[in-house]
């Protein structure tokens, strides 16, 4: 879902390690703005064919392009880099290492182009570049809570300040469960439509335990104990225990939390003294996932039973009132015969 109709300058790629940019010509022209949410690989456009070429998406070059550049004659190299140029992107980045030739540079500098160059392939290159623009331009939400990865599945856990949360957040990570982010999750729509909830960046890798204050939670368990984002699955609310609320006792109650749109499963977890937690959650969570593989809960089995046990005994009645039926007709037909053949005694 795309939202956000503001720019992004190419200067913010530059700064995302992820994209493994190491060179950069042109850099007085970083402050080119790409206003779609989608690269481009100029393909045909650069053999002359323009009509489909988008001057707001920026350029990929791979090993194809700067392959065919190469091969052409050095005027007509120039003419067809030139004509492309024209086109004024906000600027190309150039996959694999490749060494650029001067004259690339040369004319993208005279069309205000920036160069980039990445040590990524392009196969890898063009999605992190299309879901970094994607993040981007999607509509945002950001929602106070713990968002983590459990048993695979991303949880997101609610509830008022000093409920627990980021305590919970600790002792599950001590279980072997990831955190994405502590205390503030921003959530956005990808290009499946999912949602995905991930850390502010202020915020990344941080998280806050009253009494020891914020501690470093890759320092504290190794980079493996955080994760960049994660799709949402399942929303657990904490909230403090109410003796006079009446609480699901039999998991027969369906709860949903929207985000942007999306109805997210939500379980109700009331806290009191005494209560863990963490293994509450895990065992929400185990119990999330066996409903979605298709176990009944403790009524459906019940009631499943109970059903069961009408339709034997019905089955019995009914195979009864047969044989009944049966007997009652055999003796009818005795007495018949033996009526017949006491008459033809009498004759």
């Amino acid at each position: 879902m795309i939202k956000n109709k503001e720019g992004i300058e190419v200067s913010v790629l530059v700064q995302q390690n992820e994209m493994e940019i190491f060179n950069i010509f042109n850099q007085k022209w970083l402050s080119n703005v790409i206003f779609h949410y989608d690269v481009q690989k100029p393909g045909l456009a650069l053999a002359g064919y323009l009509k489909y070429l988008d001057k707001n998406q920026l350029q990929v070059f791979g090993k194809t392009e700067i392959g065919y550049l190469m091969q052409l004659p050095r005027q007509e190299f120039e003419k067809r880099l030139k004509d492309f140029m024209a086109m004024r992107v906000p600027g190309i980045i150039i996959s694999e290492s490749q060494e650029v030739d001067d004259a690339i540079v040369e004319i993208a500098g005279k069309y205000k182009t920036p160069v980039l160059i990445s040590n990524l392939k392009t196969s890898l290159l063009i999605p992190r570049l299309s879901n970094f623009l994607y993040r981007h331009f999607s509509q945002k939400i950001k929602i106070n809570g713990v968002l983590m990865d459990i048993m695979g599945l991303g949880i997101l856990i609610t509830g008022p300040s000093g409920i627990g949360k980021s305590e919970t957040a600790l002792e599950l990570v001590s279980k072997g469960s990831h955190l994405i982010s502590d205390d503030l999750v921003e959530f956005y729509l990808d290009s499946n439509d999912e949602l995905v909830g991930r850390s502010v960046d202020k915020i990344k890798k941080w998280i806050e335990v009253r009494g020891l204050g914020i501690i470093n939670i890759v320092e504290m368990f190794g980079v493996g104990a955080l994760l960049e984002e994660k799709k949402l699955d399942l929303v657990i609310k904490l909230e403090k225990w109410n003796p006079r609320k009446k609480y699901d006792r039999l998991g027969e109650e369906k709860l949903y939390f929207n985000i942007l749109g999306k109805d997210i499963p939500t379980f109700n977890l009331p806290v009191a003294i005494g209560r863990n937690l963490s293994t509450l959650i895990e065992v929400a969570v185990k119990f999330f996932i066996s409903r979605k593989n298709g176990s009944m809960s403790f009524v459906e089995q019940f009631y499943n039973t109970f059903d069961q046990n009408n339709y034997q005994k019905n089955q019995e009645k009914n195979q009864s009132h047969e044989n009944n039926t049966t007997n009652k007709t055999n003796k009818n037909n005795v007495n018949k015969v033996d009526k017949g053949n006491l008459g033809n005694q009498t004759k």
